[in-house]
């Protein structure tokens, strides 16, 4: 009696993941240069020499409410996790959004964490980009004592 069943299920389980709708893709989204290191020395003053790129890869226009900026490959292991706004932040295809960890006036091109410190590690360290649903998109690592910033 369970040939039947297993042999029915053998064929609509195939069948039913070709006429599933396609999971749709992940924005083309990426980190593309991370200023690590504030030029002079690290003050109160210079914290928005430290900043992240990320870059609209894709031919669409994305909206970054609720991604973020984690330290580590886990979000929940960052010491620090940068917040893009809730609000207006769309990059238009093939543009850029720069997040400075400093205080100032979001734009277009700019969004600002109001940090009063350096959080960046100087010499060796890493970004990672989440999506919403906390996914991890994109990384950029970095083990340079002899440079301050990092193309990825």
């Amino acid at each position: 009696m369970r040939t039947p069943l297993i042999g029915a299920l053998a064929v609509a389980l195939p069948l039913a993941a070709l006429l599933a709708a396609p999971a749709e893709a992940a924005p083309n989204v990426q980190i593309t240069y991370v200023r690590y290191d504030a030029q002079g020395k690290d003050t109160k003053k210079n914290v928005n020499g430290e900043y992240v790129v990320v870059t609209n890869k894709s031919g669409k226009k994305v909206n970054l409410a609720g991604w973020t900026l984690g330290q580590t490959s886990r979000l929940g292991d960052s010491k620090y996790i940068f917040y893009f706004p809730a609000r207006g932040v769309w990059v238009q295809p093939g543009k850029s959004v720069t997040m400075r960890m400093g205080e100032g006036k979001k734009t277009v091109k700019y969004v600002y964490q109001g940090l009063r410190k350096h959080t960046w590690p100087n010499t060796k360290g890493a970004a990672y980009l989440f999506d919403p649903s906390n996914a991890r998109v994109d990384g950029c690592t970095w083990n340079n004592a002899k440079s301050d910033f990092k193309r990825c």
